[in-house]
């Protein structure tokens, strides 16, 4: 399409909402109603102001494929990152671009997926036991708080090395701070702010991860992630550096352990309410032994189905922004340079069209017959494409693991007088972050 036709087209649809917050608020509450009410008035793609940026909506499967696979060079995933997040993270992978995002991908890749993950087994397997003793002496615990721990601690433990127990506690504690800030405009280094605090954080945090990357060039430490990126290369035999490798560990920590933590505590609550979905996940494992191996891990499709279930209904984040570096025409409108693009996984994930009650908590959907999910891009809680989470076969093979032991070994009851709506933004959570009673199997 020539320019000139091109400038002809019309925007999208659609209201900027309130002066400088736009429709931010509408969206945060609630991504899913946010976006079924605007596609019952305009269609399946409208314009919008959200967190700053003038934004244009694409819904459903083949947007998802136009954003995600087929036209990504129009797009750039750094720029559709807001400054708080661009500021603390730096340039790891998931804010790069083009050929740098190239090069860091296929650098960090062999480190989470393949023979590497047979390497990891036996460090998460005592990380969960060791956590699910604690939690059973406590009898009572909140599972997102727990689960955050656990993913932090399998995190730093297979990433970073052996950590004393103040360190871990400190670095924990720091990271904590670290993330609350990524959400949480203005990036203003007020200390009184969630961004002020995180960007402290992150001045302490660095020179930790500074001192840990030194220590393993060093000692060529074996056996972490983070020795694994220091000998990887690129084609022209060039590494990664200092700097390169904590921006990285910053966003393999965040992304591997907020996205881990959010689908477990969902798959605790849909199995502690629904005796008939908690029923052929128990039988399952029950079936397996009472001793969980690398091999059980691989021969779950009970387990694996409800983990794409609770992929689908309560996806981590409600979509992804990119920002547009290229005008382009997309089902009739002109798409502007600029401006955002959002693709929505709690829109897609929940459309009639691909999924059968949608609003229903149902794993079996995904077996014969029903044999739903299967046509591209409708399940992209991790993404998808070229640019689907790197870390995806690390996270399938923690959550396995984490799932398998806790029901081998524990019941979890739900505790009256809390709620369980979720708060949706910037991780998704039950609001009371899922207060239960645990008992002994």
């Amino acid at each position: 399409m020539t320019v000139t036709a091109l400038q002809s087209l019309p925007l999208p649809p659609g209201s900027r909402g309130f002066p400088i917050l736009g429709e931010t608020g509408d969206w945060a509450r609630d991504p899913l109603k946010f976006a079924h009410d605007r596609s019952a008035r305009y269609g399946h793609i409208w314009r919008t102001h959200l967190m700053g940026r003038p934004t244009i909506v694409m819904l459903g499967p083949e947007a998802n494929r136009f954003i995600l696979g087929t036209h990504m060079h129009l797009f750039s995933s750094r720029l559709g990152w807001s400054k708080t997040i661009t500021s603390l993270i730096g340039d790891g992978l998931s804010l790069l671009d083009g050929a740098t995002h190239r090069r860091h991908r296929a650098m960090i890749m062999p480190a989470l997926h393949g023979a590497a993950l047979g390497q990891y087994f036996d460090e998460m397997y005592a990380q969960v036991r060791a956590h699910a003793a604690r939690w059973l002496a406590a009898g009572e615990l909140t599972m997102f708080r727990a689960f955050k721990h656990l993913s932090f601690d399998i995190a730093t433990r297979l990433m970073l090395g052996p950590q004393s127990q103040p360190e871990a506690a400190e670095c924990f504690r720091l990271f904590h701070t670290f993330t609350r800030g990524l959400f949480a405009p203005p990036a203003w280094k007020l200390p009184w702010l969630p961004y002020g605090k995180a960007w402290e954080a992150g001045q302490r945090l660095r020179p930790m991860l500074r001192r840990i990357v030194g220590e393993h060039r060093r000692t060529a430490l074996p056996g972490t992630i983070l020795s694994m990126l220091i000998a990887a290369h690129d084609e022209d035999g060039q590494g990664f550096s200092d700097d390169e490798l904590i921006d990285e560990l910053l966003v393999l920590l965040w992304a591997g352990h907020d996205t881990i933590t959010s689908l477990l505590t969902w798959v605790v609550y849909e199995l502690a309410r629904d005796p008939a979905i908690a029923g052929p996940v128990l039988a399952e494992q029950h079936a397996l032994g009472d001793t969980l191996t690398p091999a059980d891990v691989r021969r779950m499709p009970v387990l694996d189905r409800v983990l794409r279930e609770a992929e689908r209904l309560h996806p981590p984040a409600p979509g992804g922004f990119r920002a547009v570096i290229e005008e382009f025409e997309y089902s009739g409108y002109r798409i502007p340079v600029g401006w955002n693009v959002m693709y929505s996984s709690v829109f897609t994930h929940t459309m009639p069209d691909l999924w059968n009650e949608p609003g229903r908590f149902n794993p079996e959907r995904f077996a014969a017959p029903q044999n739903e999910g299967r046509q591209p891009f409708c399940l992209v809680g991790f993404g998808g494409g070229p640019r689907v989470c790197v870390g995806l076969a690390f996270a399938q093979m923690q959550m396995r693991i984490v799932m398998a032991h806790l029901l081998r070994t524990l019941r979890f009851e739900l505790l009256p007088n809390q709620r369980f709506d979720p708060v949706a933004v910037p991780t998704r959570m039950p609001r009371d972050g899922l207060r239960v009673r645990v008992r002994p199997a």
